[in-house]
C-alpha cells in the first residue's frame, strides 16, 4: 500500500525469523503438548496446567507463544520499533490525509478511553493504540502480514462481507463496530456499495489510518471515534450492526453496554453480527490452551468472554433469532465431535440476531 513505512531487507528477514519461531510453536510444540495434556486424562484445564508445568514440550510452547510475539513487535527489527523510528514521517501522513474529506473522520479529543484499552497491553503491543501514528501503522503491518496462529487475513473479511449480506441484503445504514485500521469496514463497503458504512473505534489514530486507506482505495466511509458503549447515533436508525475481533478485548459488562446500544440504534428487523474467539473446541484440552492465549498474549478478557451465554446476553438486549458457528477456519469432522485440529489456531465465531 501507498504511504507505508515499508520494512527493510534486515526487517523483513528478521520477520521472517520470527514466522519460523511461530510455525514451530503451532506445529511441533503444540502438538507434543497436547500429546502430554491427553496423556494426562482430566477434564479440568487447571489441573492440566498444573501437572504439565514442567513438561519440555509445554514449556517451549508457551516460551514461543509468549515471546515470539515480542520479538515481532519489539526484537532487533520487530514491528513497533520499526514504527517507532519513523514516528513523525507517519503523523504528517496521517495529518495530510486528514485534510482530505475531512468530513468522513470524526475524531473526539474529549473521549475517555476505556481503562480496558488504556490500561492493557493488548498483545503485548505496549501502549496500544489509542496514542500515536507509528502504533496503528505498526498493527495493521502486523494483522495483514501474518496473524497470531499464521491462518490466512483475508479469507475472514470474504466471510464477514458475505455474512453480513445474507443477513442484512437490503442495509442502507451499517455500523462496524471496533474497526481498528478498517479492513472489515472496507470489506462491508464493496458488499454495500450503496449504503452509508460507519466505522467506530476508540482510538484515534488506526481511525486516522483506515481513513487513508478508504481514501486511497475511492471508498467512502465515515469514521466516528467513540465508544461502543456509548454511540453517538439516534435510535432506530441503523439496519445493521457489526463488530469484528472487539468482544474478546471487553470485560463482560461492557460486552452487555454495547449489545444494548447496538439493539438501541438498530431498526426493529435489523441484524447484528459478531466474529470472534467465542467457541472453543477440544473441551478441556481447547479450555486450557485458550486461557493460556488469552495470559500470554495480554487479553485479559478473552477467556471471560468465552464463558458467557451469548445466546441469553443478546436475548436480554432485545435479540431473537440467535445463531453461532465456528465460521473460520472451516472445522474438520474431528473439531465438530469436538476434538483438537494438528496445528494450533484460532477458531473464529460467527454470531447473528435480529433486533426485536
Amino acid at each position: 500500500m501507498a504511504n507505508e513505512a515499508p520494512l527493510s531487507f534486515e526487517a523483513a528477514a528478521f520477520q521472517s525469523y520470527v514466522r519460523g519461531l511461530r510455525r514451530f510453536w503451532r506445529e511441533e510444540a503444540y502438538r507434543g503438548t497436547v500429546d502430554a495434556a491427553r496423556a494426562e486424562q482430566t477434564a479440568d484445564p487447571a489441573e492440566i496446567e498444573s501437572r504439565l508445568r514442567l513438561n519440555p514440550a509445554y514449556q517451549l510452547y508457551a516460551w514461543l507463544e509468549r515471546y515470539s510475539q515480542r520479538l515481532k513487535y519489539y526484537g532487533r527489527w520487530g514491528i513497533v520499533r520499526w514504527m517507532e523510528q519513523r514516528n513523525e514521517l507517519l503523523e504528517r501522513v496521517l495529518e495530510e490525509a486528514a485534510r482530505r474529506h475531512p468530513e468522513r473522520l470524526r475524531l473526539d479529543a474529549r473521549l475517555e478511553i476505556p481503562a480496558y484499552v488504556a490500561d492493557v497491553d493488548t498483545h503485548q503491543h505496549r501502549g496500544g493504540l489509542w496514542s500515536d501514528a507509528c502504533d496503528a501503522f505498526a498493527y495493521e503491518t502486523a494483522a495483514s502480514g501474518y496473524s497470531f496462529s499464521l491462518f490466512d487475513v483475508q479469507t475472514p473479511m470474504a466471510i464477514y462481507a458475505d455474512t453480513a449480506r445474507n443477513l442484512a441484503p437490503d442495509a442502507r445504514e451499517i455500523v462496524d463496530l471496533g474497526c481498528t485500521v478498517g479492513g472489515s469496514t472496507r470489506s462491508l463497503k464493496r458488499a454495500f456499495p450503496n449504503a452509508k458504512v460507519v466505522g467506530v473505534d476508540v482510538c484515534a489514530p488506526p481511525l486516522r489510518l483506515a481513513h487513508l486507506r478508504a481514501l486511497e482505495q475511492k471508498l467512502e466511509i465515515y469514521w466516528y471515534q467513540a465508544n461502543a458503549e456509548y454511540l453517538p447515533f439516534e435510535s432506530d436508525s441503523k439496519d445493521l450492526v457489526t463488530c469484528h475481533w472487539l468482544f474478546h478485548e471487553m470485560p463482560p459488562n461492557a460486552i452487555r453496554n454495547c449489545l444494548r446500544e447496538a439493539r438501541r440504534v438498530l431498526r426493529r428487523g435489523g441484524g447484528f453480527m459478531a466474529f470472534d474467539m467465542y467457541l472453543v473446541p477440544g473441551d478441556a484440552i481447547g479450555r486450557w490452551l485458550h486461557a493460556g492465549y488469552a495470559a500470554r498474549n495480554n487479553e485479559p478478557f478473552a477467556l471471560s468472554f468465552s464463558t458467557m451465554d451469548m445466546k441469553a446476553e443478546l436475548e436480554g438486549a432485545g435479540f431473537a433469532g440467535v445463531e453461532m458457528r465456528i465460521a473460520y477456519p472451516e472445522p474438520s469432522q474431528t473439531v465438530r465431535e469436538p476434538d483438537l485440529p494438528s496445528e494450533r489456531t484460532h477458531y473464529m465465531t460467527m454470531i447473528t440476531a435480529r433486533a426485536v
